[in-house]
């Protein structure tokens, strides 16, 4: 279980990744954020590969059914995990996709952050024209109602 404190932090350094992550794709154009989308989605089905039941899987595959503690276990896992990965030597690409899914899901399941996720989705939708793998369907849950018109 997680206390006030904890969610408070978390939101607090959420929000902060956000706003730097959304104001570093608009600084970047279409095909740049292509890539970070096809990254993205690369990510994405080595999780699902994976053998076992887990909650990575379930974000991707139905995250409507995360209880409200098992989306927060999940941004802290991440969250842990992007720390590490910041301090690595993967590229700048590898590191901005996984930020994507990272920050979808604090946006997801912190409430003061949907509209962070929204703004966030509204920008990274601008690449998708330019995307080999990606498209609309690997949006996540709430964002996928967003579309490029």
């Amino acid at each position: 279980m997680t206390n006030a404190e904890e969610i408070t932090q978390l939101e607090n350094t959420c929000l902060k990744l956000l706003q730097g992550f959304i104001s570093w794709i608009e600084a970047n154009d279409e095909r740049e954020i292509a890539l970070m989308l096809d990254s993205a989605y690369d990510f994405k089905y080595q999780i699902l590969k994976l053998e076992g039941s887990f909650l990575q899987k379930k974000y991707f595959t139905n995250a409507q059914e995360l209880t409200n503690d098992q989306i927060i276990l999940l941004i802290k896992q991440w969250k842990d995990t992007f720390s590490q990965l910041i301090n690595s030597q993967a590229d700048r690409i590898s590191k901005d996709s996984f930020k994507i899914w990272f920050l979808t899901i604090a946006a997801y399941g912190i409430p003061s952050l949907t509209q962070q996720g929204d703004h966030l989705w509204s920008k990274l939708i601008l690449g998708m024209g330019f995307c080999e793998k990606f498209s609309l369907k690997d949006i996540p849950f709430p964002y996928n109602k967003i579309t490029k018109n």
